[in-house]
């Protein structure tokens, strides 16, 4: 689950770095399927077949 956030929005990374591209964008109160975790880093499926990193401290793990 994406938590808010200062802009509204989450950059997605192709890799766990704030200096990595950017890959895409998630808005809070989305929810997206997790894959792993590194260095303060979620990775997780955003869109089918593509998987990108986000900053943990805007991720809350739930089990559905």
């Amino acid at each position: 689950l994406i938590l808010d956030t200062p802009t509204g929005w989450l950059r997605v990374r192709v890799d766990p770095s704030l200096n990595a591209t950017e890959s895409g964008k998630v808005n809070p109160g989305e929810k997206y399927p997790y894959i792993s975790e590194k260095f303060g880093w979620v990775k997780i499926e955003y869109t089918t077949g593509k998987e990108g990193w986000v900053s943990s401290q805007y991720v809350k793990k739930i089990k559905e």
